[in-house]
Parts: C-alpha cells; sequence; structure tokens
C-alpha cells in the first residue's frame, strides 16, 4: 500500500515511522512545505501522561524526546505581587526543532521518503495514493479537499497571542499576570532544556488595540513586552521567530475520513494550547491510526473507521478541557481579587480534569495549607489543620449550614437537604437525619399562598425556603417578594434561576449575561442565596454578580464538591451520587 502524507509535523513523521515499523504499508512518502531544519515555533510541552503510548509505540523515540528536553514538576503563579507555586504537574519540554529532528531521523531510518519544501495546494497529484493523510494542519489542503465529506467548522478565539522565545531561563510553566494602563496582559514561560524560554503573551482585543501592539511590527512588539514582563525576565530579551500576533482558530470535523482519505492532528482538530495538548493529540492520533491500519490489512475503510471512532472521544475531551481552560483566561477579571492561595488553586483546576484530590496527591502540603486557610475563613477562627472546603461551614442569612453539600434526595450528612413542593397545603416532614432542611417552592398563583406555606413549613421545622422563579422573571421576583414578606427575617430565602437556555462548547450558558443581571436582582429583592444549574454559570454568577451561590452542576462524590467550592465557583454543590 502506498500511503502519501501531507504535512511534516509530529503528526505526520509520527503516522510514517509506525506504518513503517508495524508493516501496514510498503510505500510511505511524506511532503512537508518547509525546507530541512525549519522550524517557525519555540518549545513544545507533553503534559503529564501525554508521552506514554509513545513510550509503547517507540520505545526509542521516546528515549530521544526524553533525552533531547527537560521535566518539571511545578507550576509558578505570579499576579499582583504574589507568587505561589503548586508542586506534582509533570510537563515535558523539547524545542520543536528538536522534536522534528527525532521524528524525521526516525522516519528516514524505517523507509519512509521525506520531501521537503513542497507545498501541497492541489491533492490530484496524489491520486495514485491508496490513502493520503491529512496532517498539514488547521488550513489543511486535504481538509480543503474533500470538506463537503469532513464538515469542517472553524472559529477564532476573541483573544489574541504571540508566541516568543526569551534567554531567560525559566525552570517551571510560569503564568504571570500584569496590569497596564492599557489592561492585563498574560504570559505563559516554560523551559525546554535550553537556553531560552518560549513565552506566550495572550490579551485581550481591546487591550490589545489600546497598546498598539496592533499597529506594531515584531520587533517593536516584542520590546514592548519586555517592558511589560521586566520584572519576570530580569533582564532578559523577548526574541522572535516571525510568528504575528493570531487568534486561535477552534476547529471540528463531522467526520475525519472518506474513503482514501484521513485527517489526523489539527487538521481534524484543535485544542488551545493553554492546556499543551495541540502535539500530544497529533502524536496520539498517529499512532491510532497505525495501528488500525496494521490490525486491518487490505481493510482500508474499516480501518480508519475504527480509527475515528477510538480517537474521537478522547480528543472531544480534550477540545472541552481546552476550552474551560480558554475561557479561564479570558474570565480571569472575576478572579482577581482573590487571595493568592485561591487564585493559584483555581488556575490549576481550570479545565476541571484536575480535581482537589489531585492537587492534594500532588502537592500534599499545598492542599493542607490550603484547607486550613479555607477553613479558617468560613471560620472566622484560625486552624492549622482542617477538613476539605465541602465540610466548611457557611453562613446563609442568618442561618449557618454545617457543610457546603446540598442534597434532593434527602442523603444524611448533607448540610441542606431540600424537598420540592407543588402548593401551599402539601409540605412533608423533613427527611430524617437532615442537618438544616429547605422547602423547594414554585411560583404561586396567590400571595395568600405563601402565607399558609410559611405557617405550615415553619411547623414541620423547615428552616429556609427556596423559590423556584421560573420561566417568567417578572413573576418570580414578585414572588419573591410575596415570599419574603411572610418568612421569618431571620430565616433565609433563595431562588432558583430558570435553567439557562443552552449551553456553548465551553460548559458556560448562552445568554449569560442576561442571568447575571436576573441574579442581581434577585439578590436586591430578597434572595440570600441562589441554586443555580451548571458550574460555569454559577461561577459567573457568583463572580461577577457577588452572590451567594449553590451550584447544580451533577457533582457526584465529595471530591467534585471539594474541587468547585476551593476554587470559588460556587459556595455550595448539589450532590448527586446515582448522576450517570
Amino acid at each position: 500500500m502506498r500511503v502519501d502524507i501531507i504535512g511534516g509535523g509530529p503528526g505526520g513523521l509520527m503516522t510514517a515511522v509506525l506504518l513503517r515499523r508495524l508493516g501496514a504499508a510498503e510505500d510511505v512518502r511524506v511532503y512537508e512545505r518547509h525546507p530541512s531544519g525549519t522550524t517557525y515555533g519555540w518549545g513544545v510541552v507533553f503534559p503529564e501522561g501525554a508521552l506514554d503510548q509513545l513510550a509503547q509505540a517507540a520505545p526509542d523515540v521516546h528515549a530521544a524526546v526524553v533525552a533531547a528536553g527537560t521535566t518539571w514538576t511545578h507550576v509558578d503563579v505570579r499576579h499582583r505581587g504574589f507568587r505561589r507555586r503548586v508542586n506534582g504537574n509533570r510537563f515535558h519540554g523539547i524545542p520543536r526543532a528538536a522534536l522534528l529532528e527525532i521524528l524525521q531521523r526516525a522516519a528516514a531510518e524505517a523507509g519512509a521518503q521525506i520531501t521537503f519544501e513542497h507545498s501541497v495546494q492541489d491533492i490530484d497529484p496524489h491520486a495514485g495514493a491508496d490513502l493520503i493523510v491529512g496532517a498539514d494542519g488547521v488550513r489543511s489542503a486535504v481538509r480543503e479537499a474533500y470538506k463537503d465529506r469532513f464538515g469542517p467548522a472553524l472559529a477564532e478565539s476573541e483573544f489574541v497571542y504571540a508566541w516568543f522565545g526569551t534567554d531567560r531561563v525559566f525552570h517551571d510553566f510560569t503564568y504571570i499576570f500584569r496590569d497596564t494602563p492599557w489592561g492585563v496582559f498574560r504570559a505563559y514561560a516554560y523551559p525546554s532544556g535550553q537556553p531560552w524560554s518560549s513565552l506566550i503573551v495572550h490579551t485581550s482585543p481591546e487591550t490589545w488595540e489600546k497598546s498598539d501592539l496592533a499597529a506594531m511590527d515584531e520587533a517593536d512588539a516584542a520590546r514592548l513586552c519586555q517592558e511589560i514582563f521586566a520584572q519576570d525576565l530580569e533582564g532578559a530579551a523577548v526574541l522572535t521567530k516571525g510568528a504575528p500576533w493570531t487568534r486561535f482558530p477552534h476547529l471540528t470535523c463531522s467526520y475525519w475520513h472518506t474513503d482514501r482519505a484521513v485527517l489526523i492532528g489539527d487538521a481534524a482538530h484543535t485544542a488551545h494550547w493553554s492546556i499543551g495538548s495541540g502535539t500530544r493529540l497529533a502524536v496520539e492520533d498517529a499512532i491510532a491510526l497505525a495501528t488500525e491500519l496494521a490490525a486491518r490489512p487490505g481493510e482500508l475503510t474499516a480501518a480508519l473507521a475504527a480509527y475515528e471512532a477510538v480517537r474521537r472521544p478522547q480528543v472531544e475531551k480534550f477540545q472541552a478541557a481546552a476550552r474551560r481552560s480558554e475561557r479561564y483566561f479570558e474570565k480571569m477579571p472575576r478572579y482577581v481579587g482573590f487571595e493568592p492561595d485561591q487564585f493559584a488553586y483555581q488556575l490549576t483546576a481550570r479545565s476541571w480534569k484536575i480535581t482537589h484530590a489531585d492537587i492534594a496527591r500532588r502537592d500534599p502540603g499545598f492542599i493542607a495549607a490550603y484547607d486550613a486557610w479555607f477553613h479558617s475563613g468560613a471560620t472566622g477562627t484560625p486552624v492549622d489543620v482542617a477538613p476539605s472546603p465541602a465540610f466548611a461551614p457557611l453562613r446563609v442569612g442568618g442561618l449557618e449550614l454545617p457543610n457546603r453539600i446540598v442534597t434532593l434526595t434527602g442523603a444524611r450528612g448533607a448540610g441542606l437537604s431540600l424537598v420540592t413542593v407543588t402548593d401551599s397545603s402539601a409540605v412533608p416532614t423533613p427527611p430524617v437525619g437532615a442537618a438544616v432542611a429547605g422547602l423547594r417552592v414554585p411560583v404561586m398563583e396567590s400571595p395568600a399562598d405563601y402565607a399558609e406555606l410559611a405557617e405550615r413549613a415553619l411547623a414541620a421545622g423547615y428552616a429556609l425556603v427556596l423559590l423556584d422563579v421560573g420561566a417568567d422573571p417578572e413573576a418570580g421576583l414578585t414572588a419573591l417578594k410575596a415570599l419574603r414578606e411572610h418568612w421569618p427575617a431571620a430565616r433565609p430565602v433563595a431562588a432558583a434561576l430558570p435553567a439557562p437556555a443552552g449551553i456553548d462548547e465551553a460548559g458556560e450558558a448562552l445568554h449569560t449575561a442576561e442571568l447575571v443581571a436576573l441574579a442581581r436582582r434577585l439578590a436586591d429583592g430578597g434572595a440570600d442565596a441562589l441554586l443555580v444549574e451548571g458550574v460555569a454559570l454559577a461561577d459567573a454568577v457568583r463572580n461577577e454578580g457577588g452572590v451567594t451561590v449553590w451550584a447544580d452542576g451533577g457533582a457526584r462524590t465529595r471530591d467534585d464538591i471539594d474541587t468547585v467550592v476551593a476554587a470559588g465557583w460556587a459556595d455550595c454543590c448539589v450532590l448527586h451520587p446515582t448522576a450517570p
């Protein structure tokens, strides 16, 4: 079988290596548009676990990659005069040029033919190949040739970034946030085992325009970034390689293969660089594709379908995590007032892939201190040893919840048990063993219904009432006022925001701004807390609206609740222990 691979990046080269080594193709040809030895990037990063599949598929390549780069385990967070380091997040950095050299040598030794300075705009000259592999990046000519089948969707991020280098050697993954007269600049610096580091500078389009970076050439832009991050660069220069300011392209495809063409890496999908998985995904695509082709000789269509079936779910999980990570940096103004430890904690957990327990395993000292800080803040009494954040008390109005766990099922041990009723005459007895019992009620027809409801709820022993606002916000606000008039001032009233109309690719509610505005109106109208569907919306309501929030986001374990509460995304969480 003859396979033409369009694109000689890490994914294309890794495909060539394995196709030859596994005997899946007798004739493998790689076409790379750049000259040999040329790369326009700086260093690439493999996050924890990213090299595991490479080690199994090609141990010698793995050993060479490890030897040519450097490994570190700390994340260094710098913001407004503080610095916090979190241990245990393992990364491996390697110069992109070194990675390409290793893979080019392995491909050549395996018997693949590599043609440099060959730009492919039209795939007709490759009609003689049994299979065409599109490894040619986000602007893929292969994908364009079969776009009716692949069904690509491409959208650019709002924020802009530039990929620089610096001759200041950073030894850890370093996140830097700097306030300027134009706005906040973010920098991400990381090592590659060389006397330089990669430096990605990221900012909002408004800040980019106000600072005149949009009108500067690359040299002037580098000098301005050098001034902005002078304290962290310690006199080192910002270096350039001809990479312009750009917006990250978000790419998805309905299909990754046709009968004779297949996409891998950025030609098929992209994942934002803030979780450092672009190269990882391309290499893992290559391993999966070559493995399926080798396992099904003579069954090309079946092999391609199997490749996509194996890889798509894994890639989509990374894309979702990457979008959440990117959204964190875009929404960072929400968190500028956080205490240093919580700011560093939230950055570590931003993609929702790393939980409280994960951080505790990696850096037990950080989490022990963090739990003590969180508990001390919740109780007003300094402690040195504390339980996890899920078990910190929370004051809501004139009531104190003993912990941050909310149950809808009456599960014992939760700080708050919510019981749902549909009318004022059907108030049941609170769940046995409930620490605090709350009654969840709909908007009722008459204000008089709330007088009866309050009487029955107080007699039954309920400590708070939660009003479901419903689809009509004005009716909900009126109902809240009536309920507040009949419920004791010393006991809290909460409100449940209406469910969001839809969710975007980062898990954030559509029309978030409108829901945050409604949350503020409910708080002003007497709601001591809000029940919000989804963690991302809860985050927006809490940290933009300044409201106490209980998140109903599908938390299934105490670890989920620890993570959401500790990160400051919500104040409490609904526990769904049997959720799928």
